[in-house]
C-alpha cells in the first residue's frame, strides 16, 4: 500500500513539475514589453521606408515579396494615401539588393457597388527613402531618396493633364530595386518551407490545414488569454524589435499598441467568424496566410482574423513551417 501511495506521489509531482515548466517557458506580455533589452543596438541605426501616393486604383506595395501596404478600399476619384509614410525595415532581412514591387487593380465604384472595369486614370507614385539614427549623438541624418517608383503616365500637350498610358488593363504590376545596408541578418525564412502549391486540390489542402491554426488563433483573442498570446507573439515581437532597433519607449508603446485595456479584443467588440476568406501566397511561397476577400467590403486582402464593433479590425496572421517540422509559426 506504502508503494503504491508512493508511486501515486511521485506521478502527481512530476505532472505538477512538468506543468508548472511548461507555465515557466511561457512568455509574458511583461516579456514583451521589455524586449529593448534582448536586442542589438549599433553606432548607426538605418531606417527604410516608402511615401505612397495614389489615386483611382487599389493596389498593394511588396518589398521582397512580403507586403508593406494593402490598399483595397479606394473608391473612383480617391486621392489616397497622399504622401503617407510606410516603414519598411521589417521586409530587410539582411544588407544586398532588395526588389520592391507596385500591384495595380481597379478602384471600387461606390456607385454601382461594383469594381470599375480597368484601370482607366490610374496612378501610384512611391519613393524609396533612408536616414539614420546616430545612437551615440542621439540624432537621425537628413532623409535620403533611394528610389523613386511610379506607373507610366502621358501627357496631353492641350490639356496639360496627364492619364495612364494602359488605361484598357486590369491589372498592372511595376518594379524596382534598391540597395539596404542593415547591421542584422534575420535568417527566419531561410529555414522555412516553400508551401507554394497551385493545383486546386492541394491548394484546398493546404487552406484547411491553415485554418485550424486559425481557429486555435480566433480561441485565443476571443477569450482573451493574454499568456497564450503572449507566447504565440513574442518571437515575431523580438524580430520585430530588432528590425525597428526598438528603445525601452518603443518597447512600452508597444505593448500598448498589443492591448487595448489589457484585452487583446477591444472592449465591445466580438470575433468574427471565418468566412469569405482565402488562401494566400507571400515572400515566394514561404508566408501563407487566409484573407478575407468580399468585393468592395473594409478589410479585402487583409487577415480573415477579425473582429467587429463600431469598426472592423483585422489581425496580424503571417505564418511559415519551419524546415522539417508541420507545424504553422507565426511570422
Amino acid at each position: 500500500m506504502k508503494k503504491i501511495i508512493s508511486c501515486i506521489l511521485i506521478t502527481v509531482s512530476i505532472a505538477s513539475c512538468a506543468q508548472h515548466q511548461t507555465k515557466e517557458n511561457m512568455r509574458s506580455i511583461e516579456d514583451i514589453s521589455t524586449l529593448y533589452k534582448e536586442i542589438k543596438h549599433y553606432p548607426i541605426e538605418p531606417h527604410y521606408g516608402i511615401y505612397l501616393s495614389s489615386s483611382n486604383t487599389n493596389f498593394e506595395v511588396r518589398v521582397n515579396d512580403i507586403p508593406v501596404f494593402l490598399g483595397y478600399e479606394f473608391i473612383t476619384n480617391d486621392i489616397s494615401p497622399k504622401g503617407s509614410y510606410f516603414p519598411i525595415n521589417l521586409a530587410i532581412s539582411k544588407s544586398g539588393i532588395q526588389t520592391i514591387e507596385v500591384r495595380m487593380y481597379p478602384s471600387y465604384n461606390r456607385e454601382t457597388q461594383q469594381l470599375e472595369p480597368s484601370l482607366k486614370n490610374a496612378q501610384v507614385i512611391v519613393d524609396v527613402v533612408k536616414r539614420e539614427y546616430n545612437s551615440v549623438k542621439k540624432e537621425y541624418s537628413d532623409e535620403e531618396v533611394l528610389l523613386n517608383l511610379a506607373a507610366p503616365i502621358e501627357k496631353n500637350e492641350v490639356s496639360k493633364k496627364t492619364k495612364f498610358i494602359y488605361p484598357d488593363r486590369t491589372e498592372y504590376l511595376f518594379d524596382g530595386t534598391f540597395e539596404a545596408v542593415v547591421p542584422y541578418d534575420i535568417t527566419t525564412l531561410d529555414n522555412a518551407q516553400n508551401l507554394l502549391v497551385t493545383d486546386s486540390e492541394e491548394i484546398k489542402e493546404l487552406t484547411e490545414q491553415l485554418l485550424t491554426r486559425y481557429k486555435e488563433m480566433w480561441e485565443i483573442y476571443d477569450q482573451n488569454s493574454i499568456s497564450k498570446y503572449a507566447d504565440l507573439i513574442y518571437e515575431k515581437e523580438k524580430r520585430t524589435a530588432q528590425q525597428l532597433f526598438f528603445t525601452e519607449s518603443d518597447s512600452k508603446k508597444r505593448k500598448g499598441k498589443l492591448l487595448t485595456s489589457g484585452k487583446i479584443v477591444k472592449e465591445g467588440y466580438k470575433m468574427m467568424p471565418f468566412e469569405d476568406y482565402k488562401l494566400r501566397f507571400y515572400a515566394n511561397g514561404k508566408i501563407v496566410t487566409l484573407v478575407y476577400d468580399k468585393i468592395g467590403q473594409v478589410g479585402r486582402n487583409k487577415s480573415v482574423l477579425r473582429s467587429s464593433g463600431e469598426s472592423r479590425k483585422s489581425y496580424y496572421s503571417f505564418f511559415y513551417k519551419p524546415i522539417g517540422s508541420d507545424q504553422f509559426v507565426l511570422f
